[in-house]
């Protein structure tokens, strides 16, 4: 009976344990900062969309290094890769402002009627113009990136910063989208 309760109590501890090292290692995993949507536009078949979509990343991806990988009018697919740039600010004997590029994926799908998109993988190229950070954009507001004669508090600053500035031209992008798959298109496709 004392060995039964002993191995019952080990069990039990040892299924606590196991929880909370496995909630600690999902609430504490860094998920790219993505922003996605479905909308529905009624009336407008697939085709519309599409050539609409496509507008939109022909005014948006002017730069040669954002490209539009993928156009698929029969699947309804546009993928591309782009680049936004972004302000942010390091306090060190006052107030600079720097600006970084921060890389993207932009996903479109279109269906009679709807679409989706999916902006995700903000990324901070290595050795970026003036930039302190490089790498991954989370949802966290915290980076463990570390840097030589950067403390982690400056770090985060800096982070936090480029972050902020990444969600704000994000956020106009994802708004003139809308708005561009709300219009009726300017181009004939003839």
């Amino acid at each position: 009976m004392v060995i039964s309760k002993h191995l019952a109590m080990k069990t039990i501890i040892l299924s606590i344990s196991f929880f909370l090292f496995n909630y600690y290692l999902v609430s504490g995993q860094q998920e790219p900062l993505t922003y996605t949507e479905t909308a529905e536009i009624s009336g407008v078949n697939k085709d519309d969309l599409f050539i609409r979509g496509r507008e939109w990343f022909n005014e948006n991806f002017k730069s040669s290094k954002e490209v539009l990988q993928i156009a698929d009018k029969e699947s309804g697919e546009l993928l591309g890769k782009g680049i936004i740039e972004v302000s942010y600010v390091y306090r060190y004997l006052g107030e600079r402002r720097f600006t970084t590029d921060v890389n993207f994926q932009m996903n479109l799908w279109v269906k009679d009627g709807k679409y989706k998109f999916e902006m995700t993988n903000f990324l901070v190229p290595f050795n970026n113009k003036e930039s302190a950070y490089s790498g991954l954009i989370t949802t966290l507001d915290e980076t463990e990136k570390t840097y030589p004669n950067i403390s982690a508090k400056k770090m985060n600053e800096i982070y936090l910063s480029i972050k902020k500035g990444t969600e704000a031209k994000a956020k106009l992008m994802i708004e003139d989208l809308k708005l561009k798959m709300s219009k009726k298109s300017k181009s004939s496709d003839w």
